[in-house]
């Protein structure tokens, strides 16, 4: 199973939307909203006869509305919540403020207005809104209108920290572990982390589960890395139940017990979670908490497999050659072992060059093979560093062979 790090994203992309919305306190509960893609009347009327509340309402459900509509309709509602924020906003509003900045920063093609919503932004976060500090961070560390500038980053999410923004602390966190406008500090970073793990944050907790996990940055902990990953997993954080399940299957910092690995693995498969499901596949495949089914372990490598899982996709060749529970099918074989050996693993590419030398395929060209089996072994696996060698031999005696005056190899000097 893999050991997966936190991706970062652009500012426009998921992860600052889920962030923000995750951690700010001025998401309000939706009132008197209609049905469709607009709010009820009875709003739009308070919101036209100046009620601050009502426009603060309705500029945030255009908002939502424009994250779920593509094309004329997002641009239509961009526009509707670019009007209703910004007459809230400018009766100084501070939520408004802070809502207005971030469609402004988020929004699409016309709407969108990076130094406008900064500045915004900025209005908000003297006015409290720790939320508008943290995107401020979020737009400084990705440069959207001006180069990157992770010091101003790190300044601006520490004034959310101190305004109680969670997302800010984990933000924190991934800067002094990565150097990122400050120098590197395990230290900070874990405190950074374990205070967003503590406040509930599920993305710290997973974090700091992998870092314990890894034993990389730090000594290894399994049983803390047990605890991080539970508090994240029962969270629904798709990656955390799947490691989670994993260690349950191994017995690592925890009882091994195949029916919690079960459990905790097909939370993690149900939210489409490649690890998720090859550790289903693998459970299904040896009958391991539950009835032994290669039906259902093929089904689970194939969906782990289609979220680009090598080792899922580097087991469905085997399967196929093998032929368990499946007809034997070497091109199936070859181009589930090419895809994951695409993705640099190792067994992958030892497999597929090793269909050369075992005229398991037709089309494998030795100098291809030649070179799978090399990077395989670049990677320390002892087999393909033992069948490269013997190729090497083999294109070595041919080569004499076609030499003038040379002695053809006999069957028993040939490797093969």
């Amino acid at each position: 199973m893999r050991i997966r790090g936190m991706g970062l994203q652009a500012i426009a992309g998921i992860l600052a939307l889920t962030l923000w919305a995750g951690c700010n306190q001025i998401d309000a509960q939706p009132e008197e909203y209609g049905e469709g893609s607009d709010p009820s009347e009875a709003l739009l009327e308070r919101a036209d006869g100046g009620d601050v509340i009502a426009q603060l309402s309705a500029g945030r459900f255009y908002r939502t509305a424009a994250v779920e509509a593509e094309g004329a309709e997002r641009s239509r509602r961009e526009s509707e919540a670019l009007r209703w924020l910004t007459q809230a906003a400018e009766k100084d509003n501070a939520e408004a403020q802070a809502e207005l900045g971030r469609v402004l920063v988020t929004a699409e093609g016309q709407s969108r207005n990076i130094a406008e919503g900064r500045r915004w932004l900025g209005r908000a976060g003297l006015a409290g809104q720790g939320s508008a500090y943290f995107l401020l961070g979020e737009v400084s560390k990705s440069g959207e209108d001006a180069p990157p500038n992770p010091v101003m980053a790190v300044a601006f999410w520490e004034k959310a920290v101190a305004l109680g923004h969670v997302g800010a602390s984990h933000r924190l966190g991934e800067a002094h572990e990565q150097g990122l406008g400050v120098d590197p500090d395990m230290e900070s970073a874990l405190s950074y982390y374990r205070t967003a793990a503590s406040d509930g944050y599920a993305n710290s907790q997973y974090r700091l589960a992998v870092i314990f996990d890894e034993g990389v940055l730090i000594g290894r902990d399994a049983l803390e890395a047990v605890k991080y990953y539970r508090m994240a997993a029962e969270q629904g954080h798709a990656a955390a139940q799947a490691q989670l399940g994993f260690l349950y299957a191994r017995g690592d910092g925890v009882v091994q017990r195949y029916d919690e690995a079960l459990r905790w693995s097909r939370m993690a498969a149900e939210q489409g979670d490649a690890d998720g499901c090859n550790n289903l596949a693998v459970l299904y495949l040896k009958g391991l908490g539950t009835e032994q089914s290669f039906e259902d372990a093929l089904r689970w490598y194939r969906l782990a497999a289609q979220h680009n899982h090598p080792g899922a996709q580097n087991m469905l060749g085997t399967i196929y050659l093998t032929g368990q529970g499946v007809d034997v099918n070497t091109s199936e074989a070859e181009h589930w072992w090419r895809m994951a050996a695409d993705q640099g693993f190792p067994a992958a590419q030892y497999n597929l060059g090793g269909m050369y030398t075992r005229k398991l395929s037709t089309t494998m060209l030795r100098i291809e093979a030649v070179e799978w089996l090399g990077l395989a072994a670049e990677q320390g696996h002892r087999s393909a560093a033992k069948e490269l060698s013997e190729l090497q031999t083999t294109i070595a005696a041919d080569a004499h062979v076609s030499e003038p005056g040379a002695v053809p190899a006999t069957p028993e000097n040939a490797t093969l």
